[in-house]
């Protein structure tokens, strides 16, 4: 059974289908089980104890709440003032917990138990793309082990990524920051273990990562993963207080560029637009700084998509979705990327590299007679790119 609180607040519902058009599995599936109107529904069934009735409830009951992506759109449009993520939420731990998980789900918990991270990759592989100069430094042992600010990347934008990593150290080193890392010893944050219901792995996981980053002394924790950051700022502090300050590379960026210790003086010359990212923006309200940010680069023509801040589109990239259907997760970016066609964006910019993995399958997802020229980039991208 699931909380009261959560029953209670499922109870206000008084379907009237505002949340339909904010969320953006509804709107490529279309049918009532995948909109929050109809989880919500879903969830006062399961509350009500009824999850035993027929053998195959529970799984068609887990596809509805994981192919959630757990961007919290519907909350902002919902006048019962229901908050539908943490309803799903709750009723996906009690889905993991009966075994109801999709297998996808699982495997990509396989992955993160048996190899620290999401795409079951080799430990050196993590650091693969640092910079040769920094490889060196940890090689010889002369990266500290303490510092004041301590790196975390984040498994997408080490795995995946060819760019992020890269760009934030060119950033860093350009401005002189005093920092360390955990390098090959990082391991993944624990979100998608969050997010699959997984409550029990997801404590030991950060555990075991807190008493690793409390061992660099470090007095602020820098990502430039939106997830991470979402992770180590909300969920962690629930279980234990991490004793350091939180900072997306938004912050960090644009508390160097105020403070003069980098300069962006490479001419862009691109009609650019900036997706906010679910994990940063309706999460934690964090809109302002990456637009200031993209501003600050010379000759930046910025514009904004017609739905952005707080009813910014989600890219489908989040809640595991990617995981379970990432051909779903590929169709809701197309749509994403859409938004910033209509608006002769030439360069999409996130703050979260699941964000633009996905805004870049995205475009793949269109039909390439219909394909759009336009880039899809992260901030610290486009910010070490402006930088001499």
């Amino acid at each position: 059974m699931v909380s009261q609180e959560m029953n209670d607040m499922a109870s206000r519902c008084i379907k009237c289908a505002l949340c339909l058009p904010t969320c953006p599995s509804y709107q490529k599936i279309l049918l009532e089980w995948a909109s929050p109107r109809g989880r919500i529904q879903l969830a006062k069934h399961f509350m009500d104890g009824k999850e035993d009735e027929t053998d195959g409830f529970t799984k068609e009951l887990a596809e509805s709440f994981y192919t959630c992506t757990a961007c919290n759109a519907c909350t902002y449009a919902c006048p019962s003032q229901i908050r539908a993520e943490e309803i799903i939420q709750e009723v996906r731990g009690k889905l993991f917990a009966f075994g109801a998980a999709p297998e996808p789900v699982m495997a990509l918990r396989e992955s993160i138990l048996t190899a620290d991270n999401v795409y079951a990759g080799k430990r050196e592989d993590r650091i693969a793309i640092y910079p040769s100069s920094i490889k060196k430094r940890m090689k010889a042992g002369e990266l500290k082990g303490r510092a004041q600010t301590v790196l975390f990347m984040g498994c997408v934008s080490s795995y995946l990524d060819m760019k992020i990593v890269p760009g934030l150290f060119k950033i860093l080193d350009a401005a002189g920051v005093d920092y360390t890392l955990l390098g090959e010893e990082e391991v993944c944050c624990g979100y998608p273990l969050y997010l699959m219901g997984d409550e029990e792995r997801f404590k030991q996981n950060a555990k075991s990562l807190m008493d690793r980053l409390k061992k660099t002394g470090a007095k602020e924790l820098l990502t430039p993963c939106a997830g991470c950051y979402k992770t180590f700022r909300k969920y962690y502090p629930e279980l234990e207080d991490l004793g350091v300050e939180v900072l997306h590379s938004v912050h960090y960026i644009q508390r160097l560029i105020e403070q003069r210790r980098i300069e962006l003086t490479i001419n862009l010359e691109k009609t650019v637009t900036y997706h906010d990212p679910c994990d940063l923006g309706r999460t934690f309200e964090i809109f302002d700084e990456p637009r200031e940010i993209l501003k600050a680069i010379p000759n930046i023509d910025f514009v904004e998509m017609n739905r952005n801040r707080l009813m910014a589109r989600c890219c489908g990239g989040g809640g595991n979705v990617m995981a379970l259907d990432p051909g779903l997760a590929a169709d809701m970016a197309a749509v994403r990327v859409k938004d910033a066609v209509e608006v002769d964006a030439e360069i999409i910019v996130s703050g979260c590299s699941t964000c633009k993995d996905n805004l870049r399958k995205g475009v793949k997802a269109i039909h390439k007679d219909e394909r759009p020229k336009i880039k899809v980039m992260d901030i610290t991208e486009i910010v070490a790119n402006a930088i001499e």
